[in-house]
């Protein structure tokens, strides 16, 4: 049991701008969801059990004219596999306005694989208290955006107050059944998560295109994901804004939409909670109502003569000492599950600091060879100009830098001509939803532009291996750093998961089509994810180039969690 592991499965934060009475209102909704599971939804506030496993814990906390400023319903389930806890946290304001937080957290007994989802309440909470996310009203299903709309559309894609993501969709120029299907049952997973438009027609593309520059455009039959802080003016900005194009939202054979609302809602989890909620203190009202009730009977013993007054209140008082003892007990429960939180926080701290401190010194050493690289080009145009070829030194055409993603670095594999890539292409599409997707594609560009520079010597005589070649100082070679390369898999690896390591090959370098591969390069270092490219080194064989089979997630190891 990994106690450390993130217990917080997902978290909703709704903003409610006008609210007559937000908690009547929360805790109506709430009701019925409970209702429609236990068939039973107390609402006073304490402890309650709804049935063996199940104890729902109600509070409130009051203004200082009796009226109430926060609730909070917290569910928990100790069930065999996991204990599942669900909490519904409202405050409200002078202004009418309130803040809404439905969170899921999930505690494993066991190493059982869980899979839990967004609470069904955040729908009913989304359709029946109208929340905004700045200028974005949140909906059910996406708001048809007319041509005369876009203006709207924009205001909202740039408005400084959103906090969430945006998706924008456009309908394609002709009627596709699929695409239509699976946008009906993307939106509403991601509702509440994310504002939901589509463009209605092609007029209204255009005006959409025209409106925010061809960079942050979106075709007929895609989909983009707008993060916050929209900048149309400047380009480069429009790849962090993922897109999703018609081909693949048609393709029978492409299950990538169904990373829009798991993307949404990533986000929705991790981003941080306003000062609002994260600062909210409720009182244990339970403990002491059942502390002052003791005293009084207490009182009430010491002041009585009477036998049979004082049999009365000892059965009274040990009834309330049965109630104390059910409120340390479920008081000692929130505690353990509290300490398994602060431990998932420490951890996800700690490798925060290690990524930060590993992507510094990546960026350093980017910066380095981009500094040795201008140097070199510098040198290369002085030499050209003192030979009198003027023009050679003037780049019309400035190459593409590195790609912003796997579907884009997939587009540019034909640049390599040492590297052959047998991988599965889905494998390496599926890394394009992780919140570190840009940083990953980058990284596997460059991996790739290592390999294809070994290729290259290799073809030139160099006489080492790729391990060689990155420690190597020949002008112009494309190195990997070191600590980030493994040539092969432990022997535990390879017997029990050897078989995860087999890869595509071309006939002629194995007539099965299928070769063992363990080379392999690390995309990252902390996290499930932790991509890898693994290849097989063919340049001094029938193809005379390295074959990439795999790139992809973490594949399984001793240390896989």
């Amino acid at each position: 049991m990994n106690l450390s592991s993130n217990p917080l499965a997902h978290r909703t934060i709704l903003t409610v701008p006008h609210a007559e009475n937000p908690f009547r209102d929360v805790r109506r909704i709430s009701a019925q969801w409970l209702t429609g599971k236990w068939g039973t939804a107390p609402l006073t506030s304490g402890h309650h059990h709804l049935d063996k496993v199940s104890v729902l814990t109600n509070q409130a906390t009051y203004l200082a004219d009796g009226g109430e400023h926060a609730i909070r319903l917290q569910l928990r389930e100790d069930k065999t596999e996991a204990t599942w806890r669900t909490t519904i946290t409202a405050v409200a304001f002078e202004d009418s306005s309130a803040l809404l937080s439905v969170s899921l957290e999930v505690f494993p007994n066991g190493d059982t694989p869980l899979a839990p989802g967004r609470p069904g309440l955040v729908r009913d909470l989304v359709r029946d208290l109208k929340p905004t996310d700045g200028l974005a009203p949140l909906t059910l299903d996406a708001q048809n955006v007319n041509a005369e709309g876009v203006d709207a559309l924009i205001d909202v894609l740039c408005d400084p107050a959103r906090r969430m993501p945006v998706l924008v969709a456009a309908r394609p120029l002709r009627a596709d059944p699929l695409w239509s299907d699976r946008m009906r049952r993307a939106m509403p997973q991601c509702a509440g998560a994310a504002g939901m438009y589509l463009l209605a027609d092609t007029e209204a593309v255009d005006a959409f295109r025209a409106a925010i520059g061809e960079n942050h455009r979106v075709a007929p039959g895609a989909v983009r994901t707008f993060l916050t802080e929209v900048d149309p003016a400047w380009p480069k900005d429009a790849s962090r804004h993922r897109f999703m194009t018609m081909a693949r939202m048609s393709d029978p054979q492409d299950q990538a939409w169904r990373g829009l609302a798991r993307t949404v809602q990533r986000l929705s989890t991790e981003a941080p909670l306003p000062d609002a909620l994260r600062t909210l203190s409720l009182p244990d009202e339970a403990g002491q109502r059942h502390r002052e009730e003791r005293k009084a009977v207490l009182a009430t013993v010491r002041s009585s003569d009477e036998l049979a007054v004082m049999r009365k209140d000892v059965n009274e008082l040990t009834d309330l000492l049965a109630q104390a003892d059910e409120e340390l007990k479920e008081a000692a429960r929130t505690a353990e599950l509290s300490t398994r939180t602060v431990a998932s926080m420490e951890e996800q701290l700690h490798a925060a600091v290690e990524r930060a401190d590993g992507d510094m010194e990546e960026a350093l050493r980017a910066l380095d060879d981009a500094e040795r690289a201008r140097a070199e080009a510098d040198v290369l145009r002085r030499r050209l100009r003192d030979a009198g070829r003027y023009d050679d030194t003037v780049v019309v055409a400035q190459p593409p830098g590195v790609p912003d993603s796997f579907e884009e670095l997939w587009e540019r594999l034909d640049g390599f001509e040492g590297v052959l890539v047998t991988a599965d292409k889905r494998k390496a599409l599926q890394l394009d939803e992780a919140e570190r997707a840009r940083v990953w594609a980058a990284k596997a560009w460059n991996a790739l532009r290592a390999l294809d520079s070994y290729a290259q010597a290799a073809r030139e005589g160099f006489n080492g291996g790729f391990y060689q070649h990155c420690t190597s100082d020949r002008p112009g070679a494309v190195n990997w750093p070191l600590k980030q390369f493994a040539p092969a898999e432990s022997d535990t690896t390879m017997n029990q998961w050897g078989a995860e390591r087999i890869f595509t090959v071309p006939e002629k370098v194995d007539p099965s089509e299928r070769k063992e591969m363990q080379a392999h390069l690390k995309l990252g270092s902390k996290g499930s994810t932790s991509p890898r490219v693994y290849f097989l080194d063919d340049t001094q064989g029938v193809t005379g180039r390295v074959i990439v089979g795999y790139i992809g997630p973490h594949l399984t190891n001793t240390k896989t969690n």
